[in-house]
């Protein structure tokens, strides 16, 4: 009497002999090749291409239960666990477990060579990412500091208040008419990232970081249509100080402080930045007015000058973009920065060679470029090693800003050195996310993507 296949097939681990005696098993592939070589008479293509026992890939795909990997697919649990009958290891007395009984599980058949893991962990992974994403977009703070790495200080959260004080259902558009445009941060209060498709953590880094932009800077303000932007300056990466600089990335890297809140800021814009005209000039005056108010009544200094003036004792170096770098330094024992081997004006006429050089087709200017740089980039890493970490700052932070995207794989060591000497591991993270993918331009939001 013909016995019925196997399920598992040649793979089968059974040893019971009841299981062997119940159903026929293929041969595996070695007792194959030693028949084969007894018989005269191979089975000819056509009976192989109609064997029903023949496991080919397409064929097994097809036969896939499709409700078995649905189920498994939303985590249900498996059928009821059957006895394991006829276990060697608990009828064995010599083994450790003998006269212990288990359980199994009935496995679904499905062929492992289709890719069923794939199938089965990927939706479930995809799925978690969904559920964690949502989670996020219900806690704005929490969105803000797991994707963009940084707590938002209180002169924000008042300044979205009086948003929507003037505009409950688009209070991120107020100030549109005036050319300010909200972003960054504000994306997030205004719950535009609930609907969005999900990107890797690095984007979230990169959303409205314009090309000048170092890791201590924040853009939450633009003016529309330009590449002048405000932000939040940050010296360490958990700061709540509120102090804000602008830029114009169209003009170069230099920044400018411009106040303690982001009120400094929307006041700076409305006195120096906006385009004024008969129509907008009254509601221009009305804005700054209200502003004033709202501050006054929430104790918010404007135009204050302490904190400026606290950071401006405690930089150690201006840098290339002006704003300078605050870092440790004991300026009696004149530890934690020294001075870059160059001046400013020498250093930038040695970048200067880097321009418009290819590092593959120039390979011998490129070469004698660097060998002009080295002695100041190994003068910054013996800084290092005697505990002066601002000094390879000062380099990266000027290399940076010189521009040139061939200085990149330069200018990383020299920044994830510094920031991690000075225990500032998030600003590695949003330098790296920038130079993989250094855009110029002004087109940087991540939600038109």
């Amino acid at each position: 009497m013909d016995k019925p296949d196997c399920k598992y097939g040649a793979s089968c681990y059974q040893k019971n002999p009841a299981h062997k005696e119940k159903y026929r098993h293929p041969p595996k592939a070695n007792d194959e090749a030693a028949e084969a070589e007894d018989k005269p008479e191979v089975e000819s293509p056509k009976n192989i291409e109609t064997s029903p026992n023949v496991n080919k890939r397409h064929g097994a795909s097809e036969s896939v239960n499709e409700d078995v990997l649905d189920e498994i697919k939303r985590c249900k649990r498996p059928p009821t666990p059957e006895k394991d009958d006829g276990n060697r290891e608990e009828s064995d007395k010599s083994h450790e477990y003998y006269g212990m009984t288990r359980q199994r599980y009935t496995l679904p058949e499905v062929p492992m060579d289709v890719g069923m893991m794939s199938d089965i962990y990927d939706p479930q992974i995809e799925f978690c990412k969904k559920e964690e994403y949502k989670d996020l977009c219900r806690n704005s703070k929490e969105f803000i500091r797991h994707k963009f790495l940084v707590q938002m200080p209180d002169c924000f959260d008042s300044f979205w208040d009086y948003c929507l004080s003037k505009s409950k259902d688009n209070p991120q558009e107020v100030f549109d008419k005036l050319g300010l445009r909200l972003v960054g941060p504000f994306d997030v209060m205004g719950n535009k990232f609930q609907d969005a498709k999900i990107h890797e953590p690095g984007d979230y880094l990169r959303h409205w970081r314009f090309y000048f932009d170092p890791p201590e800077f924040q853009t939450v303000l633009v003016k529309k249509g330009t590449g002048l932007h405000y932000g939040y300056w940050r010296d360490q990466l958990d700061e709540a100080s509120g102090l804000v600089a602008v830029n114009d990335v169209n003009k170069g890297c230099e920044f400018k402080m411009v106040g303690e809140n982001i009120f400094d800021a929307v006041i700076h814009f409305l006195e120096n930045e906006v385009t004024t005209t008969p129509f907008n000039k009254a509601q221009i005056a009305s804005f700054k007015k209200s502003l004033e108010d709202w501050a006054k009544e929430r104790n918010i200094p404007l135009k204050g000058q302490d904190k400026l003036k606290a950071r401006s004792k405690a930089v150690v170096c201006k840098t290339f973009h002006k704003a300078g770098i605050v870092v440790p330094f004991d300026r009696k024992q004149q530890l934690g920065y020294r001075q870059l081997l160059e001046s400013d004006a020498n250093l930038k006429k040695i970048l200067a060679k880097f321009d418009g050089l290819d590092r593959v087709k120039d390979s011998d200017e490129f070469t004698a470029a660097k060998t002009a740089l080295q002695p100041i980039i190994t003068g910054a890493f013996i800084a290092v090693d005697e505990c002066d970490f601002g000094t390879a700052l000062e380099l990266a932070i000027d290399l940076f800003c010189h521009g040139t995207s061939n200085l990149h794989d330069i200018m990383k060591p020299l920044f994830v050195t510094a920031y991690s000497q000075l225990q500032r591991p998030g600003f590695i993270a949003i330098i790296k996310s920038h130079l993989d993918n250094r855009r110029k331009g002004i087109d940087l939001d991540l939600l038109a993507k």
